[in-house]
């Protein structure tokens, strides 16, 4: 539902831009005709106002499309992967605020050994959803980060 309501309100708002654009360009050719008339002023009225709409068209084009990209990047789902270091027992969740790598989050459901957080991860949209499971390969229980200083 929300999807929904989110693209007719981004072909509501593309629509009104294309139409201000449109009525801008058609202020412009009116006001170049009155001008080969005769009548200045309205060159000079129509140029201001031309500029404005095909200014404030642009920018509300510009401004959707990053919407656009922004929404599309929120969709995206952090998530924490949870590793018992004793029993290998190992359990994908979605990223909460504070968590980072060998955090130490409980005990484990499995063996009741310290459970911590193993790896942080952006979802990759190919791979489907894992539910929790045994992983038979053991993992670093630390990671050094050797930083040299010159």
């Amino acid at each position: 539902m929300d999807r929904e309501r989110g693209r007719t309100y981004f072909y509501i708002v593309a629509l009104f831009s294309m139409g201000i654009l449109i009525y801008s360009f058609y202020i412009l050719y009116n006001s170049l005709t009155s001008y080969q008339e005769g009548q200045t002023e309205n060159l000079y009225i129509g140029i201001v106002v031309a500029i404005i709409g095909i200014g404030l068209a642009f920018s509300s084009l510009t401004t959707l499309r990053k919407r656009a990209i922004m929404l599309k990047e929120m969709e995206k789902k952090v998530l924490a992967v949870e590793f018992c270091d004793k029993c290998s027992f190992k359990k994908v969740r979605l990223f909460e605020k504070g968590d980072y790598v060998n955090k130490k989050i409980g005990k484990c459901t499995q063996c009741n050994s310290e459970l911590s957080i193993n790896a942080i991860y952006l979802e990759d949209k190919k791979e489907p959803d894992k539910s929790p499971q045994r992983v038979s390969t053991s993992q670093p229980s630390s990671l050094t980060i050797t930083v040299c200083s010159a």
